[in-house]
């Protein structure tokens, strides 16, 4: 994919840690908004399962991101947080 991509990751969380989530979801934020490539992230909810939107610069950096061993350290607390998870990468064709 070539361009602009937006990451899409799903995850169940249990109601009784939501809070909790929500904080280390703040801190993985900060760090992965400095990290090359990335354009912005954002936190919803949906039919009370939570969803992380990331946009970045192409695949590229994205998928950089998403393999570097940084990443996987800073994201171990949402993982363990978490009782399932999807993810889908989207090419964001206009972005206004």
């Amino acid at each position: 994919m070539s361009g602009p991509v937006r990451a899409v990751l799903t995850m169940a969380v249990p109601p009784a840690r939501a809070e909790e989530f929500e904080l280390a979801w703040k801190q993985v934020a900060s760090w992965a908004r400095e990290q090359p490539g990335c354009l912005r992230q954002s936190l919803c909810v949906v039919d009370g399962a939570y969803v992380i939107t990331s946009d970045w610069s192409d695949e590229e950096s994205f998928r950089r991101f998403e393999r570097s061993p940084e990443q996987d350290e800073r994201t171990a607390g949402l993982r363990r947080l978490r009782t399932s998870a999807r993810m889908e990468v989207q090419r964001i064709l206009h972005h206004h």
